[in-house]
């Protein structure tokens, strides 16, 4: 049996649905905080448990049965410690739980992310990868072209994308292959012992969304790059609390730096088939 963690989540959500396709829904399981708030799975004859990755027993009675835990950690608004200590509570469960495979989403390019509040992923991989199973690690960020159609939409409203991006260039995949790739994972063999980077198949530049943006918009749009201190204070005059705008600085000094800007062959290879454009992925973050 596979257990699916965060399905109630948009990337979890969506790996339920394709791993519907693969097997039958009485070999599956899916593991969420609220059970009241997974009715599609429970409609779809999934067994609904619920798991609460701060409540570790609720955990060992969620995996319970299971072969194939996905641990899905893309819990990226928890603190750094917070999400350690559930990332740990969760492999824990599993292999209380005599689960022979772990599937772990860990952070997109994390070897040359700048970026402190995502350093738990790298203990979380240690102790997957020393965790004495079979396990997996799928390296992902499912949340990038969500976050750069922000830009996109807001551009639309104002006539320039502005952005303190610099010259860098990011590898957006698309929410949809991600999870196709995951349920591909869980229902295959010879992903044991695996490191996989899911990127987009291709780099993207501010000046390319701004070439989106003017398609959407059915007028010109250009990218004006402009200065950490410039987005500051725009963004606090706008009333944006002062810890979200240092994350979004943050995030867009790790794009400058070269994180993230480099595609790799992995999402294709787990997909057997082309991956959907970054600029592609954009647009689609747009529709949902």
């Amino acid at each position: 049996m596979i257990v699916v963690t965060g399905a109630n989540g948009p990337l979890g959500r969506l790996v339920v649905d394709h791993l519907l396709t693969r097997i039958p829904a009485g070999e599956l399981a899916v593991s969420v905080r609220d059970p009241a708030q997974a009715t599609r799975p429970a409609d779809q004859g999934v067994r609904v448990r619920h798991g609460d990755f701060d409540r570790p027993k609720t955990l060992r009675d969620a995996f319970a049965g299971a072969t194939t835990v996905l641990i899905n950690a893309t819990n990226y608004g928890t603190a750094s410690e917070t999400r350690a200590r559930q990332q740990a509570a969760a492999v824990d469960a599993a292999l209380a739980a005599g689960a022979g495979r772990v599937v772990f989403t860990g952070w997109q390019d994390l070897d040359r992310c700048p970026l402190d509040f995502v350093r738990d992923f790298a203990a979380a991989e240690k102790l997957v990868a020393t965790s004495g199973t079979g396990w997996t690690i799928l390296r992902m960020l499912y949340g990038m072209a969500a976050s750069l159609d922000r830009d996109v939409r807001s551009s639309m409203d104002t006539g320039t994308l502005t952005a303190p991006a610099g010259d860098a260039r990011a590898t957006p995949a698309a929410v949809t292959d991600l999870a196709e790739a995951t349920a591909n994972v869980l229902t295959e063999s010879g992903h044991e012992g695996r490191t996989y980077e899911l990127t987009g198949p291709d780099a993207i530049s501010w000046h390319d969304l701004a070439s989106l943006a003017s398609t959407l918009a059915g007028r010109e749009i250009r990218y004006r790059p402009v200065s950490d201190e410039e987005c500051r204070a725009q963004w606090a005059a706008a009333g944006w609390p002062a810890p979200a705008i240092e994350m979004l600085i943050a995030y867009y000094g790790a794009f400058r730096s070269g994180w993230a800007d480099t595609p790799r062959p992995d999402l294709a290879d787990l997909l057997h088939r082309p991956a959907t454009s970054s600029l592609d992925a954009v647009r689609q973050a747009s529709l949902s």
